[in-house]
Formats: structure tokens, sequence, C-alpha cells
């Protein structure tokens, strides 16, 4: 039997940040701003760090995506691993039997699907993260439908796992062992520091927190005596977007590479992949970013997403807004 792919698969994972860049909102609620407008927040603990000090989940790797498994109100399925989505769970009311209360805000995901956020006003009873971490009588979760995912990833998918989540630790990601080590940021900060190995550190990034409660870490690279604005999200594969003038340059001085392309993670998708060549941070040059989806628009920005950080262990800090990038073991 035949089946038809998602229209776009691999665009899925903006799905947030082109949400609340088109969010119109409801009633009361106040209104979402785009990443630019929004003022740099002050670390904060919240309700979603939990009593261990240090926990490790495992998760699977598919087209890039970290999925871990879960539960919420007794229904096992996956969860997504998404650092851009603000929320500490974002989840599908496909999938999970979840009442529509109170319209929070719309917008459209990147693929173009039509995003419709609501909230219930009963608490969720539960949810278990890899059989290890649980939450009980979580109030007001946000939801929508994201049955476009399930026909993607899994017809199991339970929602993503966010930054109102992680922002509690300091995590290290590791692609090859498929393993996220989390260790609460309210620890003595010697321990945090004894974490790091010196001794496999390539760069320490100091990012600037951008988006909804700077959940979009944000810095700047060079190729010679260009920049470029660079973000992280562990729901991308890896994007580029440049202006036409900065696509001609970067061609011109052999920084650039682009490729036309018939097949995408499994799909008939024709797109153009990017390549770059000579990045650094500083001194320090970096692992070069390929499989980048690209397009021509009004800003020079690159997403570094799987493909670029599967070359590293890379340690996110949240209250010191560093990213480390270490030699993998």
């Amino acid at each position: 039997m035949n089946s038809i792919a998602p229209k776009k698969p691999i665009l899925w994972a903006m799905t947030i940040i082109a949400l609340f860049a088109a969010t119109t909102p409801s009633g009361s609620e106040k209104t979402m701003h785009k990443a630019e407008d929004t003022p740099q927040p002050a670390f904060n603990f919240n309700e979603y760090l939990v009593a261990k000090p240090h926990f490790t989940l495992p998760f699977y790797l598919f087209n890039g995506h970290i999925l871990i498994d879960g539960a919420v109100n007794g229904r096992r399925g996956k969860f997504l691993f998404d650092t851009a989505t603000e929320f500490p769970f974002l989840l599908n009311n496909h999938f999970l039997s979840l009442s529509k209360d109170k319209l929070i805000g719309q917008g459209y995901a990147a693929s173009g699907q039509k995003i419709v956020i609501y909230t219930q006003t009963r608490a969720i009873a539960n949810i278990e993260i890899a059989n290890q971490i649980r939450f009980k009588n979580v109030p007001a979760l946000p939801h929508n439908d994201f049955s476009f995912i399930e026909q993607a990833y899994t017809p199991n998918f339970l929602g993503m796992i966010g930054h109102g989540f992680n922002n509690n630790y300091l995590f290290m990601i590791d692609y090859d062992a498929q393993t996220i080590e989390f260790h609460s940021l309210n620890q003595d900060k010697d321990v945090l520091v004894g974490l790091v190995d010196p001794s496999r550190v390539i760069a320490t990034l100091a990012f600037t927190p951008t988006g909804v409660d700077g959940k979009i870490p944000e810095i700047e690279l060079r190729m010679g005596d260009i920049s470029i604005n660079a973000f992280f999200d562990t729901g991308s594969a890896g994007s580029l977007e440049l202006t036409e003038s900065m696509k001609k340059t970067l061609e011109d001085r052999g920084n650039l590479v682009l490729t036309a392309r018939e097949h995408s993670y499994g799909s008939y998708e024709t797109h153009v992949s990017a390549a770059l060549k000579g990045i650094s941070y500083g001194p320090q040059d970096l692992h070069d970013p390929s499989n980048l989806t690209f397009k021509i628009g009004k800003q020079n920005l690159l997403g570094l997403g799987y493909h670029f950080l599967k070359n590293y262990i890379s340690v996110w800090d949240y209250k010191h807004q560093t990213l480390t990038l270490l030699k993998p073991s």
C-alpha cells in the first residue's frame, strides 16, 4: 500500500519559532513577542527542578532528532527533546486526551501546518520521563495537534520537552552514546566546574540568550573577516539563511558550497543543501557545518543543530550562558 510522506518533514523542528513570530493572542493572554523583541531574562529556577542532583536520560536518534521514552497519564510514547520549545512540556492532543479549555495562540509551522495551542483547566495527573523522572498534578500545560509529526516520526508522539524543563540544569548531550546527562544548577559551583575535563575542551562559547525566556543560545562566528550570527537548536538538523549579496561573497571566497538535492530524510523533496568552510569562534577553528537547509532571505543567520553538534559532546549552561564543546569520548 502506498503512503504519502509529510510535505516537508525536515522543517517541522522550527515549529515553535515560527509559531511565536506569528501568534495571535487570545483573551487576556499576553502578546507573544518575536525573539528580537524579547529582553534577556534573569536566570530563575522553576518547579521542574527535581530532587535528584544529577541523572542521565538515554535517547533514540531519528533523522537527527532526540526522542526520549515517556508517558503522560499512563499513556506511553516518546517525547522530543527540543531546546527551541520554551515550554517545559508541549503536549500532543492528537495522541493524548486533552481538553481545549483555553486558547493560548495560533500560527503556522515552518512546513505549513497550522498550529493552535490550548491549555486545559484540569491538571495533568502524571508525567514520566524515561522511567526516572515523574511529575504529578501538573497544571495548565499547553498542547497542540501534532499529527503531522506522528506521520514523520512515531504514532505515539507525546510532545516536546523544552526549555522550561532543561533550563534548570547543566546538561551534556552525547550523540555517540545517545545520552543526555543532567546536573542541577543549584549545586555548588565547584561541583559543576568539575564535570568538565579541561583537556577535552575545544571551545567554550559565551552566548546571548534570545527568544522567549532566553531559550535560543546565539553567538557570533567568523569566516575570515566575515561575521555571521549563529544559534543552537537540538530540534533542527541545521539551516542557513543568507542575503543574495552574502551568498555571492561567500561563494566567491570558497566559503560556501550549495548542492541541489532531490531527497531528504526518506522523502522526495527538492531542496538546496549548504556547506560552510572556515568557520571559527575567536581563534578556534570549528567543525565545518554541512547539510544545512538553505534559503535566500533578508538576514544572514546560521542554525546549528544535529549535523554540527554530533561532532562534539555539547555542555549547555543557561545560568552562566555558555555552551562548551568537548572532544567525543
